[in-house]
């Protein structure tokens, strides 16, 4: 006997997202059933499913298939092939009786009455019923020792097409920084989800780069939740944020969800010039930390930066990617170039010596702003074996490749800042 279990008879469903664009579904199934049941049909399952992840705990499988046969119209069609099928004019309401020769790349058919080919005919095809062993939707069957059945049965799957992504909003208001982080969170499964449990893991599991499904267009949903809370807990190498309660995720749908909301953070903003540098960028730094109102593992994601103008009216920054922020680490942020603060860098002199380079480089800063500000210069080598040989300001080595200067600037100012470094050409040369 042939069972088959439905989402009506599911007790328990759960999600597990990650953020390079899969999940985990896990699921609970009450099975009933009074007569000895030797194959379990286990329908509506997600269309992007990998099947050969699927594992099952509850009943003994001796055998697992997975059955999506009515996928598109020519896996339909080749279940016909070679069977008499009805062509129907609308126009003329008349029907001819033909043979599907053909179903790949276009349809081929044999009229029965004349027994010409007509390539793509027009008018409305219709097919018989479908044959019994054709699915109509995503199935998992297992083959079992014969046995009435009345239990819990487990299924846990991976499946493409769960995303999820975090969102910031920033407002910046007199040296103070208010943050609010959303959990977009995608599903083009091919299937719904309703009232699951979900956790979204932050870092990213290693798996191929090519999706093991097309992943299809769907026209996105918006819906937001502002009360709902994360909860938040290291797991292995990841950290995992759990919802508090059952969240639906429809098909093609689009949710955001919040999970962080936090005021009061202190943050500091400079301004900061590279060599192809025209103005200055203009940076936002904070502290994750708890006394700073943060202390929580911020996910990598997109963060939109808003402050208020002298009106008081709401107006848009700039925005920037966080990357993956431990707590009590630092976290910074480029927001927009600096209009007023412009820099002019060349490479003044370059002396060749015995073996040795000698290169002059200058930064020219001006500051057209009515305060007095800090521009800090990254200045990256391009050659290696450098030694810095003089310098008309103070400067901190970074690494191996670069050096930084936090140069203070009055409203109005200009200064010029110049730096003369040795290159070792000699062969094999170390320090």
């Amino acid at each position: 006997m042939k069972f088959q279990s439905e989402r009506k008879d599911r007790s328990s469903l759960g999600l597990t997202i990650y953020q390079n664009g899969f999940g985990l579904v896990k699921e609970t199934r009450r099975i009933v059933s009074p007569q000895a049941t030797d194959e379990i049909h286990f329908l509506d399952v997600a269309r992007t499913i990998e099947a050969d992840s699927a594992t099952v705990s509850g009943i003994q499988v001796l055998e697992q298939n997975y059955d999506f046969d009515f996928a598109d119209h020519q896996q339909l069609f080749s279940k016909y092939i070679g069977q008499v099928v009805a062509v129907r004019d609308p126009e003329l309401d008349e029907e001819r009786q033909m043979r599907l020769l053909n179903a790949t790349g276009g349809i081929a058919m044999e009229c029965l009455d004349t027994g010409r080919i007509f390539v793509d005919p027009s008018g409305d095809l219709i097919l018989p019923p479908l044959p019994e062993e054709l699915y109509k939707q995503p199935t998992l069957s297992w083959k079992i020792t014969p046995a009435e059945l009345d239990q819990d049965v487990h299924v846990a799957y991976l499946a493409q097409g769960l995303e999820w992504k975090a969102v910031y909003v920033v407002e910046v208001r007199d040296g103070k920084m208010a943050l609010t982080g959303w959990a977009k969170i995608s599903n083009r499964t091919g299937t719904d989800f309703s009232g699951a449990k979900l956790k979204l893991v932050a870092g990213e599991a290693n798996r191929p780069s090519s999706p093991l499904f097309p992943m299809a267009e769907f026209s996105a949903q918006n819906n937001m939740k502002r009360d709902a809370q994360f909860e938040e807990h290291a797991f292995s190498d990841y950290h995992v944020y759990r919802l508090g309660e059952p969240a639906t995720l429809q098909n093609g749908q689009s949710k955001q969800i919040r999970f962080l909301s936090a005021e009061g953070i202190s943050a500091k903003k400079t301004y900061e010039v590279e060599r192809t540098s025209r103005q200055a960028a203009v940076k936002v730094h904070f502290a994750n930390t708890a006394e700073n109102g943060l202390g929580m593992p911020l996910p990598k994601g997109l963060v939109k930066i808003f402050g208020h103008d002298t009106d008081g009216e709401w107006e848009f920054f700039g925005e920037d990617t966080v990357r993956e922020t431990s707590v009590d680490e630092q976290c910074s942020l480029v927001i927009g170039k600096a209009f007023d603060i412009q820099s002019d860098s060349r490479e003044m002199l370059r002396e060749q010596q015995e073996g040795f380079e000698y290169v002059t480089y200058v930064y020219e800063l001006a500051n057209r702003k009515s305060e007095n500000i800090r521009i800090d210069i990254v200045h990256r080598f391009h050659e290696p074996n450098w030694k810095m040989q003089s310098s008309t300001h103070d400067y901190e080595v970074k690494d191996a490749e670069s050096i930084e200067f936090k140069v203070r600037l009055g409203a109005g100012k200009e200064v010029a800042v110049e730096f003369t470094y040795q290159v070792d050409r000699r062969r094999g040369a170390i320090y």
